[in-house]
C-alpha cells in the first residue's frame, strides 16, 4: 500500500502531476485501472483505487478513486476521487454509519480538489469531531477535480451523483463503513448535498439516507439568477464577479454552445480564463484586487445567454423524503438570508420536513463553525431513529 501526502499549496501551478502519476503507481494491488483496460463490467459507484494518506484525524485517511456517472452524457462514466476516513477503532455491527461531506467552490482546475491539497488543519478540525462520535467520512472532490475531466460548477445532479457514488465506493472497498448516510455540505456542498438527497432513492437505492444538513445553500431559481447577474451594487466589487467568472469558465469547457463573448466584456475574459487555472484561494483575491465589478464584467444582453446555461444548477427536486436542516449566516453575501429564506419555503411547500436557523454575525464561510453544535444534535437525533424539529407550517 502506497502512502501519499500532498503538499497544500496556493495555486494549481505549484503542484505537479507528474509527482501525482508516479505516487499513485507504486499500489497496483488497489487498483482496478480504467474502461479502457479491465475486462469485468463497470459501473457508477465503483471503486478503482485506494491509497492511505497520512493525517493527524483520530482515525485512517485514504484517498479513493472511483466511478460516477456523466452529467452531460448518463451513458458515460467519469473517473472522480474523494477522502475517506474512519474512525479508530471497532466498528459498531452495520459498520460506521457515513457523513457525506461536500466541499464548498474550491476551483475548476484539477489539482483544487481537496484530496490533492491534502488534509490541512482546517480539515482536521473539522473532521475530528465527527469521527470522534463515530462517523467515517467521505468527502468527494467533484468531477474534473482531483482527477481529469470537465469541472460542471454548479451542476446540481453531477455533484449530487459524485457524492452518493463516492459513498457506494468507498463501502464496497471498507466493509467497515455502512450504507446508513448523513448528507452534508457547505455552499456548493450544500447544495450537493440536497440534489443528492433529492436523487438517493432513485439513484442509489441501497443507501440508507437519514438526513442532510446544508449549510449556506445556493438557490438559483428565477429571482436567484437575477440577483446574480443584477446585484444591488454593481459599480462595487462582490463575491458575484469571481463567482460568474469561474461559471463562465466552467460553462465554455463543457458546453460548445456557450459563447463567453457574448457575456463578458474584453478585460473580464482575461480572468475568466483564469478562474479554468488557478483555486478559488488564489482567484478571489485577483479578481478583487483587479477592480471588476459587475458594471464592467457583463456585456448588454448577457442575461439572454447566461440565464438558460444556468439552469443546470436547478436541484432535481425539492420534495425529499428525509429531513433537512438549513443553516444560514445573517451577514452572507455570497447566497444570502433571503435567497436561503426562498429555498426554505420552496422546500417546506414541496413538502420537506425543514428546520431552519440563522446565525447572527455569521458571515458565508463563518456559518460553517457556528453550526457545528446544532448539526452535532440534528445528527444524533436522526441516528437515534427520532424526528429533529420542523420549522415548516403544518403539512
Amino acid at each position: 500500500m502506497t502512502f501519499i501526502r500532498f503538499r497544500r499549496t496556493m495555486g494549481a501551478t505549484l503542484f505537479s502531476l507528474t509527482s501525482l502519476g508516479a505516487a499513485l503507481s507504486g499500489c497496483a494491488s488497489q487498483d482496478d485501472g480504467d474502461s479502457y483496460s479491465v475486462s469485468v463490467p463497470v459501473a457508477a459507484g465503483q471503486a478503482m483505487r485506494l491509497d492511505h494518506m497520512i493525517s493527524h484525524v483520530p482515525g485512517q485517511a485514504w484517498r479513493l478513486t472511483y466511478r460516477s456517472a456523466d452529467a452531460r452524457n448518463p451513458k458515460q462514466l467519469v473517473r472522480v476521487s474523494a477522502e475517506v476516513l474512519v474512525p479508530a477503532g471497532k466498528p459498531p455491527v452495520g459498520g460506521w454509519p457515513v457523513l457525506a461531506w461536500a466541499h464548498g467552490e474550491s476551483g475548476l482546475h484539477l489539482t483544487c480538489a481537496p484530496s490533492v491539497m491534502g488534509l490541512g488543519t482546517v480539515q482536521e478540525r473539522f473532521y475530528g469531531p465527527w469521527l470522534r462520535q463515530g462517523f467515517a467520512i467521505v468527502a468527494t472532490d467533484y468531477p474534473g477535480l482531483g482527477e481529469p475531466g470537465e469541472a460542471l460548477l454548479l451542476n446540481a445532479r453531477s455533484e449530487g451523483m459524485s457524492v452518493l457514488d463516492s459513498v457506494r465506493a468507498a463501502h464496497e472497498r471498507l466493509p467497515s463503513i455502512s450504507t446508513t448516510v448523513l448528507l452534508s455540505g457547505h455552499s456548493q456542498g450544500a447544495q450537493a448535498a440536497l440534489a443528492a438527497s433529492a436523487m438517493a432513492a432513485s439513484y442509489a437505492p441501497q443507501l440508507h439516507i437519514l438526513g442532510t444538513i446544508a449549510v449556506a445553500p445556493p438557490y438559483l431559481d428565477a429571482q436567484g439568477i437575477q440577483d446574480l447577474l443584477h446585484p444591488r451594487n454593481p459599480r462595487s466589487f462582490s463575491p458575484v464577479v469571481p463567482e460568474l467568472l469561474s461559471l463562465g469558465a466552467s460553462l465554455a469547457q463543457a458546453d460548445p454552445s456557450f459563447d463567453a463573448n457574448a457575456v463578458f466584456t474584453n478585460r473580464a475574459l482575461a480572468l475568466m480564463h483564469d478562474a479554468a487555472n488557478t483555486c478559488s484561494s488564489d482567484f478571489f483575491p485577483l479578481v478583487h484586487r483587479s477592480g471588476l465589478t459587475p458594471a464592467t464584467m457583463l456585456k448588454p444582453g448577457a442575461d439572454a445567454v447566461l440565464a438558460p446555461a444556468l439552469k443546470w444548477a436547478e436541484y432535481p427536486s425539492l420534495s425529499l423524503s428525509t429531513p433537512v436542516m438549513i443553516a444560514t449566516g445573517a451577514q452572507d453575501l455570497h447566497s444570502s438570508p433571503t435567497e436561503q429564506r426562498r429555498l426554505v419555503n420552496a422546500l417546506c411547500a414541496a413538502g420537506t420536513s425543514v428546520s431552519h436557523t440563522t446565525y447572527g454575525g455569521a458571515s458565508h464561510s463563518g456559518t460553517l463553525p457556528a453550526v457545528t453544535t446544532d448539526a452535532h444534535s440534528f445528527a444524533r437525533t436522526l441516528l437515534a431513529g427520532q424526528k429533529p424539529a420542523n420549522n415548516c407550517p403544518a403539512q
